[in-house]
């Protein structure tokens, strides 16, 4: 049975899953973080400004090393404690969702011939995030860019992007 409460948490829930994901991408970008730092650097060395796009996804690093999951199946573990058995269900089962589909949105924002090419808003968010690896201190966010503008930290700069993209 679902609740109108449940609404409100899915809600919530989905404004902290794009808060935490644009604090911890930002945060993966400065040295303080350590271990987060130099987990996310291999993926900009990866994807550097001269190679923003491969035939085939480029991942240096392995799943066991996956700072982002550690962090977030960490924040799950806390919450399973702190929360009622369907509150849990409700927020792991969105948090699950929501990070499996921003990894395959990911890979697929540097694969040259994505099947996604065809829909006009992946353009426009892969666009978004290869910005991010020509500018990297701008746009942390993948799927929202209200917390990026809210933070002065959202770009959209068309002549950098053709400039580069013609350059690989």
């Amino acid at each position: 049975m679902f609740y109108l409460s449940d609404l409100f948490i899915l809600g919530f829930n989905y404004l902290f899953l794009t808060s935490f994901e644009n604090a911890i991408h930002k945060a993966s970008h400065h040295k303080s973080s350590g271990k987060l730092y130099r987990w996310h650097k291999l993926h900009h060395k990866d994807y550097p400004v001269t190679r923003l796009e491969s035939e085939i996804y480029i991942d240096s690093s392995d799943w066991f090393s996956n700072m982002f999951a550690i962090y977030s199946l960490s924040s799950m573990g806390i919450l399973y404690f702190a929360s009622s058995h369907r509150v849990f269900a409700i927020i792991s089962t969105e948090a699950l969702a929501y990070s499996m589909s921003i990894t395959y949105l990911h890979e697929q924002f540097h694969l040259k011939n994505s099947w996604l090419l065809k829909y006009k808003w992946f353009k426009r968010h892969k666009r978004k995030h290869l910005i991010h690896h020509i500018k990297q201190d701008k746009n942390f966010s993948f799927l929202t860019t209200n917390i990026d503008k809210l933070q002065n930290s959202y770009l959209f700069d068309n002549e950098r992007f053709n400039t580069v993209i013609s350059n690989s």
